[in-house]
């Protein structure tokens, strides 16, 4: 019922490509970056139509450890959110977002069109270069009829 969606969604628009869920990685969430390098992109979440949040929506970032999701661990500290600012870019996002580590609130109600966040990853010099794909976006939101 509530959805996240990438490749240069539009606010209020009901684009964008939905990013898999359940760690079935068909469609997720990639990003490639090089050690000491930041990379951000923009993330549109809505409902199915017909469906609107009530009070608020928590997004966070949790460590799949193969079995089960956890709050903590693997590189999920090198994950980080922003609320939209009208961002034209992914440059003006890096540069000027408010980006917090671990979760953000949305207390807005998100409706069947896409509200905007960013995500960003931020990797060290020392990082060793890998395939990740042990973190995952989830989402807590109650949901109800529009």
């Amino acid at each position: 019922m509530i959805n996240l969606y990438t490749n240069n969604p539009t606010a209020a628009g009901k684009d964008g490509s939905l990013i898999s869920q359940e760690m079935t990685q068909t469609s997720p969430l990639s990003m490639t970056v090089k050690a000491g390098e930041s990379k951000a992109c923009k993330v549109g979440i809505r409902c199915d139509t017909g469906y609107k949040t009530t009070g608020k929506t928590t997004l966070s970032f949790a460590y799949w450890d193969g079995t089960e999701y956890k709050e903590t661990g693997g590189n999920i500290s090198k994950w980080f959110f922003a609320p939209d600012d009208n961002y034209t870019s992914e440059e003006s996002a890096l540069a000027n977002a408010s980006w917090v580590q671990n979760s953000i609130d949305i207390t807005d109600v998100i409706g069947d069109t896409n509200k905007i966040i960013w995500v960003k990853v931020a990797t060290t010099a020392s990082d060793t270069p890998m395939t990740d794909n042990t973190v995952s976006i989830c989402v807590k939101a109650t949901i109800e009829a529009a």
